[in-house]
């Protein structure tokens, strides 16, 4: 595959089919980030898809096999493989889930679905939104073929990454897989997706207003790797977005657009990465995942994705400002240690809450639990560089009421109980969703300083997501 080679300038500059097959060294972080897939494109593309096959195979594709979800079987027919097939594409079925049943990115469906590939399919094609995108990701790099990705939704920002989320024993982890040779996001199938999902995909971007912050807070405190060009690379799509919340909102066509970029736009930013998920994922995501498990483990209903991602970003730009509001010098480490609790109670409270996922929250308390003094030592140099601190986060954390705003006119659910959770799934995501996750991010600075409980209820409060 051809590559080119691109400036700083060119890169920040070009939407993100511009970027393809590109390479870019970095004058942030020292590092080369290249752009894996060939095409990225948002527009009216179904009956393009041939024409790209092709361009992926160096010849007329033989046979093709398609992804679906059952539960839009009517409109993956009728809007994409109809016309396909019409285009005189060899194209089977290759469907997953049922009717009315939300499906899940678990590993042994998506295990099942490549045993059932047939041998003499040259490549697949994904057509649906998250779990499906995630799906064709895994059964593609299981049985080694190229694919293309059509996302009838834009319902999240994975389609151009190379990681997907997958579920196996009821936990959510990341898995590195093969990217998709090409994305397409149909306007014309989008703009009718349901308005949940349109939703999720704008709650799923406002993830940047986080997790920027928490991934430079982390390595401010721990050190590590950090770069700002993630961040860069989507401020103009995040501010088309904002701007055209109102249209969003309306179903119209070009603000559609701007948010089906801004999601392309958003899952390159991890890929450049290698799969690092920081510049999209932080504590907003965390909060999300950890609901993700009690809707399995105890059968609370399930939510899409960025939908809960919304949310939670909502309440970690209140946790942000509450932060900054403290005055550290008043928080006595020595008392912190006297009062947090062992790390065998921790241990035993998992193992009670959460059952077989109990190791899963246990491995990560034992790698996060500081001892005794290292975290007084803790307490006592970030009290010493608290403004420094904020100084470097305060780039990439911008105010509660600029998120909110545009989030209230695109429509998005922002309270707690649209998102079918209670006060205390909240407060119980911002004190054990850390120790879920092992990336660290500002909840696990508000527990190292000792200000949980306390500091759940007034965060949630301050985001105004209680009813």
């Amino acid at each position: 595959m051809a590559t080119s080679i691109l400036s700083l300038q060119d890169f920040l500059s070009r939407d993100s089919n511009g970027l393809s097959y590109s390479t870019f060294f970095c004058p942030y972080c020292g590092q080369t980030h290249q752009v894996p897939i060939g095409e990225m494109r948002v527009g009216h593309l179904v009956e393009e898809i041939p024409h790209s096959l092709e361009r992926i195979l160096q010849h007329p594709p033989r046979k093709v096999q398609i992804l679906f979800d059952r539960a839009i079987e009517e409109i993956i027919v009728e809007g994409v493989i109809r016309p396909l097939r019409q285009n005189g594409l060899n194209l089977s079925l290759l469907p997953a889930g049922q009717k009315g049943v939300l499906l899940d990115s678990e590993t042994e469906l998506g295990n099942q679905l490549a045993l059932a590939v047939d041998d003499d399919t040259e490549i697949l094609i994904g057509a649906g939104s998250g779990v499906i995108c995630d799906l064709t990701k895994w059964v593609a790099t299981r049985t080694h073929r190229p694919f293309l990705i059509l996302g009838t939704a834009p319902s999240m920002n994975a389609y151009t990454s190379i990681t997907a989320t997958m579920t196996e024993n009821d936990v959510k982890t990341s898995v590195l897989l093969n990217p998709a040779d090409a994305v397409f996001l149909d306007v014309d199938i989008m703009v009718n997706a349901p308005m949940e999902m349109i939703h999720a995909g704008v709650g799923d971007l406002a993830a940047r207003s986080i997790c920027n912050a928490d991934w430079k807070l982390s390595q401010f405190i721990r050190g590590g790797y950090f770069c700002p060009l993630p961040y860069e690379m989507t401020a103009e799509n995040e501010r088309q977005v904002h701007a055209s919340a109102r249209g969003i909102a309306h179903r119209d066509p070009r603000a559609i657009t701007f948010l089906g970029e801004a999601i392309l736009k958003s899952g390159l930013s991890m890929t450049i990465l290698n799969g690092e998920t920081s510049p999209s994922s932080g504590a907003e995501h965390v909060i999300s995942h950890f609901w993700d498990l009690l809707t399995h483990t105890r059968h609370l209903p399930k939510n899409l994705h960025g939908t809960q991602v919304g949310v939670g970003t909502i309440i970690m730009l209140a946790f942000y400002e509450y932060m900054r509001k403290i005055d550290p010098g008043k928080i006595d480490p020595r008392q912190v240690v006297r009062h947090r609790p062992p790390v065998e109670d921790l241990l035993r409270e998992n193992q009670v809450r959460y059952g077989k996922a109990a190791p899963i929250f246990n491995e990560v308390v034992k790698t996060k639990y500081l001892s005794d003094d290292a975290l007084i030592d803790r307490i006592r140099w970030v009290q010493d560089h608290w403004e420094h601190l904020w100084n470097a986060v305060a780039p990439y954390a911008p105010s509660l009421a600029s998120i909110r705003e545009p989030l209230r006119q695109a429509g998005m659910p922002m309270s707690l109980s649209s998102v079918h959770r209670s006060k205390e799934d909240a407060i119980e995501a911002l004190i054990k969703g850390p120790q879920y996750r092992s990336r660290y991010t500002l909840l696990d600075l508000a527990w190292e300083m000792g200000l949980f409980p306390e500091a759940a209820e007034a965060v949630l409060e301050m985001a105004g997501v209680l009813d």
